[in-house]
């Protein structure tokens, strides 16, 4: 899949004019990252439900989810220096409780984690390496291209995460990859409407465009969600 969007940037370039960056206003972005984080509730139902046997499908959904979510928090980390706007710096935030939930599954079941340095911009992955070296440089050309790249990023996640899910049938797992959807559901929601303002229009790189639809016409999500996709408590402001 990394390799895919790699040459999905060199083919579109990603290079929108410079001019889009005039009067960016760095550090006064008013957008957030939609009630989409994750806290200590979150950890603590994974933590709470049953071990069971998880396939070798499993086990490599967790690991590869691990650095997908630190590349998406690094990414953004880089462009909130970059430029300045704290939708890169709130999501970031959000990203990395998502890096938490996770290392609590690869803790409960054993898994070597694939993070050995956590240093912003440096992966385990060849192919996660390249994809934030391009995905960094693709952004830099302006604000536009890099609140493209950010959708980019989390087309890429859901993507991934529905087809893991699939391939998942342990409830912890799915519980938490059900919830890393619903967060990436509403950081592109986010992105895509900030987007809107400077008149351009996200198109679908991984989902289909009628996927694409469904979730921006729908409203942000709150609360934990289940093994099925469904609000556990309602909305608990998580």
């Amino acid at each position: 899949m990394t390799r895919k969007i790699i040459t999905i940037l060199a083919l579109m370039g990603l290079v929108l004019a410079p001019a889009f960056a005039q009067g960016n206003g760095k550090g006064k972005g008013r957008w957030g990252n939609g009630g989409s984080g994750f806290d200590g509730g979150m950890e603590s139902l994974l933590a709470g439900l049953p071990m069971e046997d998880l396939s070798n499908q499993e086990k490599k959904g967790l690991l590869h989810m691990r650095e997908e979510e630190k590349l998406a928090r690094d990414v953004y980390l880089t462009l909130f220096e970059e430029w300045g706007h704290r939708i890169f710096r709130n999501i970031a935030r959000s990203e990395q409780r998502h890096m938490n939930a996770i290392r609590i599954l690869i803790q409960k079941y054993g898994l070597l984690d694939p993070i050995l340095d956590d240093t912003v911009g440096v992966f385990t992955d060849p192919e996660m390496q390249q994809l934030y070296n391009e995905l960094t440089f693709q952004a830099r050309a302006s604000l536009q291209a890099a609140l493209e790249v950010g959708a980019i990023i989390e087309d890429l996640d859901i993507y991934d995460l529905r087809k893991y899910l699939k391939k998942s049938d342990s409830q912890d797992v799915r519980v938490l990859f059900q919830n890393l959807e619903k967060g990436s559901r509403n950081h592109m929601r986010s992105f895509v409407r900030l987007m809107e303002r400077y008149q351009l229009m996200y198109q679908a790189r991984f989902l289909s465009p009628e996927e694409l639809a469904e979730i921006l016409d729908s409203p942000m999500e709150r609360g934990l969600y289940d093994a099925d996709g469904k609000p556990y408590f309602g909305d608990t402001g998580w």
